[in-house]
C-alpha cells in the first residue's frame, strides 16, 4: 500500500450502507478511521483510535480456489479477540452473540459479515469512481505498477494497491479504507495462481487500462494450466472490462492475442467479448542504448539495465502518454525512479556497491537478472532458498553462464546442485568482492523476511551517502 489518507466512516454510514440489524454502540455519532477487514499492515490497526473489526473467515472453497493458504476463522475466535481489544467496535452476525458478554463490548449486528463487507466496497467504489490501470504478466508486475503510479502521480492523485498476493478481500479492505475522493487512478497488479484468479479480480476492479507485460512458465501446471498457452488465455481476461489494453506483441505468446469487432481472440479462437477500443503494443520505437533506453527517441537511465526493465519503463511511458502526463513528467519520474516493494535495492557491502535482492524468489528472479545489459557482471549468492523449491534451483544453473562469474558461499542450501558450472567460484567470505569493479547481484534469499534474524551480519556499510536497506514489514 502507498497512501496516505485513511477513509472516516461514521457508525450512521455503516447503518446506512450494511444490512444492520442491530447497534450496541455508546456514541450514536461515532467516527471508525479504519475498518479492519483483514490484515493489511499492523501499523493501521495500531495507529486507529477508532476500529471496526470484522471477524472474517475463510472457507474450504477459499483453500480450494487458491485465493488463500491457511484456514481462518476469527468468527470463532470473538470472545478472545473481544478480551484482548475492548476498545475496538466489532461486527457480528447475529448467531454470535451467544459467544460474548453483549453488554461488555461495542458492537454492530448485520445479516452477514463478508456481504456487509461487499456493500461497503461497492459503495466506497461507487462514490469514488476511479480510473483503473491493472498490470498482470509473469515476472515484473510489482515494480511496473510502481513505475506507473510514478509517472501518473506527475499529473493525477494516484492509490497503488500492494499485496503479496491481492485477494477479493485484501483488494475490499483496500478500496474501503484508502480509496479517498481525491483519488483519480488506482494501479494494481493481477496475479494468476488459479486459472480463475485475474477473471475474478477484473471483474471486482473493472480495470480502465488493461496491461499484459511479458509471459514465461511461472504458475504451470496449478489448477489444469499446463501449457504457456494456458496462462496466456486466462491472464488475458485483464481486458475484459478494459477500454484500452497495452501488450507486449514481441512475446512469443502475447503477441497470439488479437481485438477484432469487439471480440477477443487467441489465435482463431474467440475468449470473450471485449469493451476495448484498442489493444496497442508497448514496445514500438524502444532501443537499449549503452547505459539505458530510448522510447520515441527519449532517452531514460533506469535503475536497473535488464530486457524486463526496458518492458517496464516503456509500458509505463506508454500509459502515461496516453492519460496526458507531459514527456518531460514521464521522463523525470522513469529516472526519478525507486523499484518499491522491497523487490531490489542498492546498499554497499563492504564498500561495494551491489544490486540486494533480499526477496525469497529464485528462478524467475534469476532468469531475468542474467538478461542484464552490463558489460560485466557476477552474481553472488550468500543464502538461496528452501527446500520447497528445490526443482526451480535446478534450474537456475541455466543462467549461470549469462553471468562473467558466480560466486557460491560454501555453506549455502542445495551447493551441490549448483557448483559444477565452468563459472562458479566457492567462497567463504567476502574477500573477492575488493577485487572486481563489474556490476555485482547479490541474493540473499528471505533477507528481507528474516531481518531480525540476520541484520547481525553487519553485511551493509550504512552510513550518509544514502544508501539503506529496508526491513521486511509484512503483509
Amino acid at each position: 500500500m502507498n497512501q496516505v489518507n485513511k477513509n472516516l466512516f461514521s457508525l450512521k454510514d455503516i447503518v446506512k450502507i450494511c444490512d444492520v440489524k442491530k447497534v450496541h454502540v455508546s456514541d450514536e455519532n461515532k467516527l471508525f478511521d479504519y475498518l479492519r477487514v483483514v490484515c493489511i499492515d499492523k501499523k493501521y490497526e495500531n495507529d486507529a483510535e477508532n476500529l471496526l473489526f470484522f471477524p472474517i473467515y475463510f472457507t474450504d472453497y477459499d483453500l480450494d480456489d487458491g485465493w488463500v493458504i491457511n484456514h481462518i476463522d476469527l468468527r470463532n475466535k470473538i470472545a478472545e479477540i473481544m478480551e484482548k481489544n475492548p476498545n475496538y467496535t466489532f461486527v457480528v452476525e447475529e448467531d454470535m452473540l451467544n459467544s460474548f458478554d453483549n453488554e461488555k463490548y461495542e458492537y454492530i449486528v448485520v445479516k452477514d459479515i463478508l456481504g456487509a463487507i461487499h456493500k461497503l466496497y461497492e459503495y466506497q467504489l461507487d462514490k469514488v469512481n476511479p480510473k483503473v490501470v491493472a498490470v498482470t504478466g509473469s515476472v515484473g508486475k510489482t515494480t511496473s505498477v510502481g513505475l506507473i503510479e510514478s509517472v501518473l502521480a506527475k499529473k493525477y492523485n494516484v492509490l497503488r494497491i500492494y499485496h503479496k498476493r491481492i485477494t477479493p478481500l485484501l483488494l475490499k479492505a483496500s478500496i474501503i479504507n484508502f480509496l479517498t475522493e481525491e483519488v483519480e487512478y488506482v494501479t494494481l497488479e493481477m496475479s494468476i495462481y488459479f486459472k480463475d484468479h485475474v477473471r475474478v479480480l477484473s471483474n471486482l476492479l473493472r480495470p480502465t487500462i488493461g496491461c499484459f507485460l511479458q509471459l514465461d512458465s511461472s504458475h504451470l501446471h496449478k489448477d489444469g494450466m499446463d501449457r504457456i498457452e494456458d496462462l496466456a488465455i486466462y491472464k488475458s481476461y485483464i481486458f475484459k472490462y478494459a477500454s484500452l489494453g497495452f501488450y507486449n506483441d514481441q512475446d512469443d505468446y502475447i503477441k497470439r492475442i488479437s481485438l477484432k469487432d469487439n471480440e477477443l481472440y487467441f489465435d482463431n479462437e474467440v475468449l470473450f467479448k471485449s469493451k476495448m477500443e484498442e489493444l496497442l503494443s508497448f514496445v514500438d520505437n524502444v532501443t537499449i542504448e549503452e547505459d539505458g533506453f530510448k522510447i520515441d527517441g527519449n532517452f531514460v537511465k533506469p535503475y536497473l539495465l535488464t530486457e524486463l526493465s526496458m518492458l517496464q519503463y516503456a509500458l509505463a511511458y506508454r500509459v502515461g502518454k496516453y492519460v496526458g502526463v507531459e514527456t518531460q513528467d514521464i521522463i523525470d519520474a522513469l529516472n526519478s525512479y525507486v523499484p518499491v516493494e522491497n523487490r531490489i535495492t542498492k546498499c554497499k557491502i563492504f564498500g561495494k556497491e551491489v544490486f540486494f535482492d533480499g526477496d525469497v524468489t529464485t528462478y524467475e528472479r534469476m532468469k531475468q537478472l542474467s538478461k542484464n545489459k552490463y558489460d560485466k557482471s557476477i552474481l553472488v549468492i550468500r543464502k538461496f532458498g528452501s527446500a520447497e523449491n528445490v526443482d526451480r534451483f535446478e534450474k537456475v544453473v541455466e543462467y549461470f553462464d549469462k553471468f562473467d562469474t558466480v560466486y557460491l558461499f560454501d555453506d549455502i542450501e542445495y551447493l551441490e546442485l549448483l557448483k559444477n558450472e565452468s563459472n562458479v567460484k566457492i567462497v567463504n567470505n567476502h574477500d573477492f568482492l575488493s577485487n572486481y569493479d563489474g556490476i555485482i547481484f547479490y541474493h540473499y534469499s528471505g533477507y528481507f523476511r528474516d531481518y531480525e534474524e540476520v541484520k547481525d551480519e553487519n553485511l551493509f556499510d550504512i552510513k550518509n551517502d544514502g544508501y539503506k536497506i529496508i526491513p521486511y514489514k509484512g503483509e
